[in-house]
């Protein structure tokens, strides 16, 4: 667990935050691409993605303990918010458990997702809003607000931060996975330059700049990958090393990713520690 003190708390007051979010995140590029930026793009990716986003992506079910320990924090019969509640990983075994649940998404794929869960598991006590967090502005007495996963496409992030500190009246989790590559661990062992993404430092330090005194861990789980062959492995190094750092380095990735790899007849086995980021927050009753 990580908190920080009162001096380091006013120096942050004095750094614009948001400004340097923009720039880190690609908000002020002249040209900007991808589905980040792009909303059509973004619910046509979620439409391919969201009747297989369960099996493949749970954190509820990869990250060991975490949903128990939400339980243990939120408690039982309380109203909660979930923002960019998705197909419902988290939503549905709290709404077990809750009062009642406001899942709020942008994808309506997603959200279909979600509401067929609920209907297989008979459960009436959560009310689905399409909305995306920037503009949603529904009133709801919420006692905790989950995030897990979400808030990727936001460009005023102290703004977002804010709203779920302001709907929270008890406190709120976030829950974010870190965003490196999957073979990050064979790039490292080699000191190999990668995109690496600062939005697990940034967000605490915008709660504390406002003065909320967030706390931060750190969690991990075995994310496993599967490639049929070397080509496909080569192919994602491309992708996330740029073709000529990967052309410089190839002689040494390829025998080092197939000594650390499992091999079976259907390729090869890939261990990836995927490392959660967990910025909680409880006001005192």
């Amino acid at each position: 667990m990580f908190k920080i003190g009162g001096d380091k708390m006013q120096q942050l007051k004095k750094i614009d935050l948001d400004e340097i979010w923009q720039k880190e995140q690609g908000w002020n590029a002249k040209r900007k691409s991808g589905r980040k930026f792009d909303d059509e793009a973004e619910l046509r990716f979620w439409e391919g993605l969201a009747p297989h986003y369960a099996e493949r992506f749970n954190l509820y079910r990869d990250v060991y303990g975490l949903g128990d320990w939400i339980h243990e924090k939120f408690g039982e019969n309380q109203r909660i918010l979930d923002v960019g509640s998705g197909c419902g990983n988290f939503t549905i075994p709290m709404a077990k458990y809750s009062r009642d649940i406001l899942a709020v998404d942008f994808s309506p794929a997603m959200l279909r997702e979600l509401s067929i869960s609920l209907q297989r598991e008979g459960l009436t006590n959560v009310k689905a809003v399409h909305s995306k967090w920037e503009d949603f502005e529904e009133p709801y007495d919420a006692d905790y607000v989950l995030s897990v996963n979400s808030l990727y496409r936001v460009c005023y992030m102290r703004e977002a931060l804010e709203k779920i500190a302001r709907y929270g009246k008890k406190g709120f989790i976030l829950v974010r996975t870190l965003l490196k590559p999957y073979l990050y661990s064979l790039y490292d062992e080699l000191s190999l330059n990668y995109r690496r993404n600062n939005d697990y430092m940034m967000m605490p330090m915008m709660f504390w700049n406002m003065g909320i005194h967030a706390e931060v861990s750190f969690t991990h789980y075995d994310k496993v990958l599967r490639y049929a062959d070397w080509e496909a492995a080569e192919k994602e190094m491309v992708e996330d090393l740029g073709e000529m750092s990967y052309l410089n380095y190839n002689t040494e990735l390829e025998p080092l990713f197939k000594e650390r790899a499992e091999q079976d007849e259907n390729g090869y086995v890939w261990h990836s520690k995927r490392i959660v980021e967990v910025i909680s927050y409880f006001r005192e009753s």
